[in-house]
């Protein structure tokens, strides 16, 4: 399960403060790649879509299914279909259950949308489960501890998620830390591991 969103973080995000944070904050977490940024991509928690249109803009090279786990987000994508066709793919999903084969993807983004998992762990393993093995995860959220004062209770959470917490979840769960910077707005970049072949 997931926390719902408030009627304000509905509002924002399609105000002008969230998208420009987008436009400077998603790039600078796609440059930090380790490897060139480029395949099968999966965005979770993709809202009403600002962010996938960074990705496709800037990665011409890219396939991009994006998922969100609220109906409204169907309208967003229904219009940008038109404008990227078959390189966008939209599927109404919550991150705990992921409606995707093992090994899907070659690279899951969750862009601020962790700290809305019940389960953390549960959401970190149905991101391992649909990349490929050797595919990256790219993880960004807030700080809990700027979560604070009165701005805080106009965005729902079920869990704040540290970077040492989600660095250690990742490492638990067999991942390689490729990457990891930033203290207010975070990101993680890691790699699922190749599986174990006999003799090697």
């Amino acid at each position: 399960m997931m926390a719902k969103l408030s009627g304000f973080e509905r509002w924002w995000l399609n105000a002008w403060p969230h998208r420009w944070h987008v436009r400077r904050f998603v790039p600078k977490l796609l440059k930090a790649c380790p490897e060139p940024f480029r395949g099968e991509v999966l965005e979770v928690g993709a809202g009403s879509g600002w962010s996938s249109r960074r990705i496709l803009d800037t990665f011409p090279q890219v396939e991009l299914t994006a998922t969100d786990v609220d109906p409204r987000s169907i309208g967003s994508f229904e219009k940008l279909r038109g404008q990227y066709g078959q390189r966008l793919i939209f599927k109404q999903a919550n991150l705990m259950k992921l409606p995707f084969d093992r090994g899907a993807f070659d690279v899951v983004l969750a862009i601020h949308v962790l700290h809305y998992a019940y389960d953390l762990r549960g959401g970190i393993r149905q991101f391992i489960r649909v990349v490929r093995p050797g595919g990256l995860l790219g993880l960004s959220d807030v700080n809990p501890k700027y979560q604070r004062g009165p701005f805080s209770n106009l965005f729902s959470a079920s869990s704040m998620p540290t970077r040492k917490l989600l660095e250690e979840m990742l490492i638990e769960e067999g991942c390689e830390i490729l990457s990891s910077h930033g203290e207010l707005h975070y990101y993680i970049w890691a790699r699922k591991p190749y599986p174990i072949t006999p003799g090697s």
